[in-house]
């Protein structure tokens, strides 16, 4: 029999879409997506995201369906959400070296371009959405050899791949999901770069690196700020995403309380990104 998954989909204004999200995860939910009118394959109205929740099986999702009005359990058929997904995934150029390519993909790369092949799998971080491609434009424009780097929800191990294409030094990820540290090795091997990553929890960490990134929801980033802040070297940079608008005054005094300066505010669509120095 061809396997079905199921996802909860509920569709809520732009400013509800952090609390409908913790909600999912209370709900049980393994995984979000959010679609909206800057995104490849939306029917969301203007100011509305349409949050798609997948869940382990068909009784949690009926279960956190229940809890939501207005939302449905859709299904997805055997492999097909693979195949959809992958179509929208091309090469992509973010910044003047970095060239993003899925392993699927050919590319004809210029001569001064570093192509970064990578497989998401099951993790997040294909370059897509707009919060892995504020970070990976700061990557680019400030590796510039040796850095020692340290990524903090690594996802598919995107952003630390990139920093070492590009000539940094060792990179650190660090992930709940052992499905991402997997991920992330498979694709450092695809490309021929070495790292470490692991479960670790950042708390645990006790080296500091020239290069902080962490690209993570605003709810996790605030009580982050004390453990993340003490990654970022003496004169070393935290690049911080997974911010919405609005989002960004509370996050940037939360970690300049713990001795960082806000440099800048950089922004795609409704996404934020703070970089900070020590």
């Amino acid at each position: 029999m061809t396997p079905r998954y199921p996802y909860v989909h509920v569709e809520v204004p732009a400013d509800q879409v952090e609390a409908m999200g913790d909600r999912l995860w209370v709900l049980g939910a393994a995984g979000i997506e959010e679609r909206d009118e800057s995104t490849l394959d939306s029917a969301s109205a203007e100011g509305r995201v349409l949050l798609i929740a997948s869940f382990p099986d068909e009784s949690g999702a009926h279960a956190a369906a229940a809890e939501i009005e207005g939302s449905t359990v859709e299904y997805v058929v055997g492999d097909e959400w693979r195949d959809g997904w992958r179509k929208y995934f091309k090469p992509t150029r973010l910044g003047p070296r970095l060239l993003i390519r899925p392993s699927w993909e050919p590319v004809q790369p210029e001569p001064t371009d570093v192509v970064l092949t990578i497989d998401p799998g099951n993790a997040f971080g294909s370059g897509i959405h707009e919060t892995t491609r504020l970070v990976l434009r700061e990557i680019d424009a400030r590796v510039r050899g040796g850095e020692r780097v340290l990524d903090v929800g690594c996802g598919s191990g995107i952003l630390a791949i990139a920093a070492r294409l590009l000539g940094s030094g060792d990179a650190v990820c660090v992930d709940v999901d052992p499905d991402s540290i997997r991920v992330t090795t498979e694709n450092a091997a695809l490309n021929e770069v070495t790292l470490t990553a692991s479960t670790t929890d950042v708390g645990d960490i006790t080296t500091e690196h020239d290069l902080v990134l962490a690209n993570i929801q605003a709810n996790v980033l605030i009580p982050m700020a004390p453990d993340l802040s003490a990654r970022v070297a003496p004169g070393g940079t935290l690049v911080l995403s997974g911010i919405l608008v609005g989002q960004e005054d509370e996050i940037a005094a939360a970690y300049e309380a713990c001795g960082l300066r806000l440099e800048k505010v950089e922004a795609e669509n409704d996404w934020r990104a703070l970089v900070l120095l020590r």
